[in-house]
């Protein structure tokens, strides 16, 4: 079991500096502090965990991610996992809350006592758990880009960045007749905000462009639903060279079959890109993936400072830029 021996050696501080922070006598400097904290979550010696952790705490973050009938469990396995993680190097556990009207729930936390504070998942261009936020008195941070932040912390993937992105690349590489496969369309009715922001961006630059591009949502799960869509789409438009997917990697595997039924070879008849995964769809396709570690982390750190006080900006806004992958899967149109 470590010690505060352990805990000084690895904060590279002196031991009597473990001591004040345990026992308040002596004020250490933020920097300091957050040094010693951050090795004693790491050795799991609780005089320091408790001492630097505010007074009153539940020690218990809330995550608000309602299931819907289109969620995809992949994307959702990754975002729970990568803030329980996060949560955990801070010495916080996690309640998970699944239900879809998820602002009482939000309330029934709050006047409860059950929470510090609550990550809002899955979120909604319109959404109610941001309007809730205003309305008790622990601090939330919104994992998806809503309409209205001026109660929440917002922190989320540049999805309107990655759409622009997405079409800039297929432009350059000559393509000028494009398909958008996109997830169950109630998803894009009840205003999912990645999906909404990818498609809205990556329609309006398409047409910026001078670009043909179909947006096209699947029926389905299946692969005669993927196989149907892919037919319908080539159609419609017969030119169709390059197709951008916002789809995980088992929706990926049977659009790639889909296009093999048809005699059509990846890269050299039709590129392929995958957008707004986890990143599940790697070495399948050139992608643009989600970053849940990356996201994740970033809210638990403004959410951490937000407890100790040390930030008061509500309704702050943080995107983070995709990074393209290339897979080898995007060509340059012959």
């Amino acid at each position: 079991m470590a010690g505060i021996k352990d805990v000084a050696a690895k904060a590279g501080v002196s031991i009597s500096t473990v001591s004040y922070v345990v026992s308040g006598k002596r004020k250490i400097g933020d920097q300091t502090r957050g040094r010693v904290r951050a090795a004693a979550l790491e050795l799991g010696y609780r005089p320091v965990i408790d001492a630097t952790t505010p007074v009153g705490s539940t020690h218990v973050l809330a995550v608000s991610s309602p299931l819907r009938p289109y969620t995809d469990a992949s994307n959702y396995a990754a975002f729970f996992l990568a803030l329980a993680s996060a949560s955990k190097r801070h010495g916080y556990d996690i309640l998970l809350l699944m239900h879809e009207a998820g602002d009482q729930e939000l309330r029934r936390v709050a006047d409860r006592h059950m929470a510090d504070g609550v990550f809002l998942l899955d979120v909604l261009l319109s959404d109610s758990r941001a309007d809730m936020a205003g309305a008790i008195d622990i601090p939330v941070v919104s994992i998806g880009y809503t309409n209205d932040t001026a109660n929440v912390y917002t922190v989320d993937m540049d999805f309107a960045g990655m759409g622009r992105e997405a079409m800039d690349k297929a432009h350059v590489l000559g393509h000028r007749h494009v398909m958008l496969y996109c997830p169950d369309r109630r998803a894009f009715l009840d205003g999912s905000n990645f999906l909404v922001r990818f498609l809205d961006a990556a329609m309006q630059r398409g047409e910026e462009l001078g670009m043909t591009v179909m947006r096209k949502f699947a029926s389905g799960r299946s692969a005669d639903d993927v196989n149907l869509a892919v037919d319908e789409a080539f159609a419609v438009d017969p030119r169709i060279t390059a197709i951008i997917c916002e789809e995980n990697a088992a929706q990926m595997g049977l659009l790639m079959n889909a296009l093999s039924r048809r005699g059509l070879r990846v890269p050299q008849d039709v590129s392929v890109m995958a957008a707004c995964a986890n990143g599940s769809t790697a070495r399948l396709a050139d992608e643009m993936p989600m970053n849940p570690a990356a996201v994740c982390e970033r809210a638990v750190d403004i959410m951490v400072e937000v407890l100790r006080g040390e930030r008061r900006d509500v309704g702050y806004v943080e995107l983070l830029p995709g990074e393209y992958c290339a897979r080898g899967t995007m060509r340059a149109r012959r």
